[in-house]
């Protein structure tokens, strides 16, 4: 995929805006004064570029830990089928497990796919049979575990 048509996807995004993402997806510690240098700007403005991306939803810098080294050694995925009905009241209450790690809704026979960290697979099925089939609305669900990520990155800037 050639350059111009990757940049495509993010108009708003100068050189000055991808280096900076660039350089922060690889180390998020990587000092500005460092990336100002390989820039070719000062460090003010990358200061002041890094707080607007910030502001404006398309940066955010944390901290992301591995769920294996916290103790989270099952991961599965999970497809959910909805009544139509009852798809907010559904929404809202796994959103508020918190086993789950992300919801997302789809298209196709499963209105929503979660994902799900627990420490064991008698954690996982507890989870299952105590809290998500219990929750009304839910018509089926198909549960996926996650066997080895081969691949996990978060560089969306290329």
């Amino acid at each position: 995929m050639d350059e111009t048509f990757r940049r495509s996807f993010y108009p708003d995004l100068d050189d000055i805006d991808y280096g900076i993402i660039r350089a922060l997806q690889g180390n998020a510690r990587v000092p500005f004064t460092q990336i100002a240098k390989d820039l070719g700007v000062t460090e003010k403005t990358i200061r002041m570029r890094v707080q607007q991306l910030q502001d404006e939803g398309a940066l955010s810098l944390v901290g992301i830990v591995n769920p294996v080294k916290a103790g989270f050694h099952v991961q599965a995925m999970i497809q959910v089928a909805v009544e139509a009905e009852k798809l907010d009241d559904v929404v809202a209450a796994l959103t508020e497990t918190v086993e789950i790690r992300l919801i997302v809704l789809t298209s196709g026979e499963y209105q929503l796919f979660t994902q799900v960290l627990a420490t064991s697979n008698e954690e996982l099925s507890q989870f299952l049979i105590k809290k998500l089939h219990k929750i009304p609305g839910i018509s089926k669900t198909n549960v996926i575990n996650e066997l080895k990520i081969l691949k996990s990155k978060y560089n969306f800037i290329r």
